[in-house]
Order: C-alpha cells, then structure tokens, then sequence
C-alpha cells in the first residue's frame, strides 16, 4: 500500500496539469525525499488544504517552496522533527487552520502574528514552554490547542488573543491556579482540560 502511495506522489509531482486543479493534497509516510520535489509544489497553483505526515524517527522535512502556496487555507504538519519553528510557514497569509503536531520546537516566532487570518492553530506534543507575547495580536485566533504540550509551565493571559474562544489544555502541566488565573482574566474563554 505504501509503495503505491509512493508512486502515486511522485507521479503527481510531475503530472503539470493533474497539479494545477488539484484543490486538496494529503501526504502520509513518504518514503522519498520531499525537499526534492521543492519546486514541484509550486504546481499546485489552487492547493486549499495541504496535509503532511511523516515517520517520527524521519529526518524528512518539507521543502520551503510550499510557502509560496498563496492560495492554502490549511496546513497540517504532523511528526516532522521540526527543532525550530518553520518560518516559511509565516508566509501563508491566507492560512485559516494550522495543525503543528508532534515536532521538538520549544518556541514560536515572535512573527506568528503574521498569520493574521489564523482562526483555529492546534500546536499540540511539541517541546513549546511559552507563548510568544505577539499572539495577542492574532485577532482572528478563536481556537488554540496546546494538547500533550508538557513543558509549558505558565502562561499568560494578557498574551492570548483577544477574541479567543476555547483554549485546550489536556492534557498539560500547567497547575490548577494557573488555569484559575487564565479564566479569571479570560471570562469569555472556555478551557479544556483533564481537571
């Protein structure tokens, strides 16, 4: 099953025409090197939803190219090994729903408002231990995950976005005051956790 998923990637990348009206991508457990198709990408010219997994032992990383993709709304990355927060990613200005999962980044950019059209980012078993003080600037930001995320020890409230709605926290670290004080200042704010 695999090598014919494979095969049908790789055919993909170099079919010109299959890629320019293809709208939604999914990528599982490649088995080739994805940074060689870096510029391949760029064919996908209506690419709306773009979803890659990878081996959590792959040393496998997206090429950068897929930051040029003006037309993604989505993008879901998930074990990648990602030691540092991809900053081509801060490029998708259109993106909508970010899913960030399964990657060893402690820290986010201080540029992650530059998505300003991010309404849900589900940044979940990272390594994250704060949250950016520029996030409160994410005005679109409704939903945030911070799930399986067990570094993160505080966070403050003043920095979470101003119309965000629902804030998953399960499980987590973070002590029960702590979760008190972000409901206190937050009172629109619905908080998941294990508690």
């Amino acid at each position: 099953m695999l090598n014919r998923l494979k095969v049908k990637s790789e055919n993909l990348f170099e079919k010109v025409n299959t890629a320019k009206g293809i709208t939604k991508l999914s990528i599982k457990f490649p088995e080739y090197d994805l940074e060689k198709y870096g510029s391949s990408f760029l064919k996908f010219e209506k690419l709306q939803s773009l979803f890659l997994q990878s081996n959590v032992n792959s040393v496998n990383l997206i090429p950068k190219d897929v930051g040029e993709l003006k037309t993604l709304r989505q993008l879901e990355i998930l074990n990648f090994n990602y030691k540092e927060f991809p900053e081509w990613i801060l490029k998708l200005s259109n993106l909508e729903l970010l899913v960030f999962r399964g990657n060893d980044i402690e820290s986010l950019p201080d540029s992650i408002h530059q998505l300003t059209k991010l309404k849900s980012f589900r940044l979940e078993n990272c390594g994250i231990k704060k949250l950016p003080e520029s996030m409160f600037k994410m005005n679109k930001l409704i939903n945030l995950s911070l799930a399986d995320n067990f570094n993160i020890e505080s966070i403050d409230s003043n920095f979470l976005p101003q119309n965000l709605k629902e804030l998953v926290l399960t499980p987590s670290n973070l002590s029960f005051k702590q979760k008190e004080i972000i409901l206190k200042n937050k009172q629109n704010l619905k908080v998941i956790d294990n508690d």
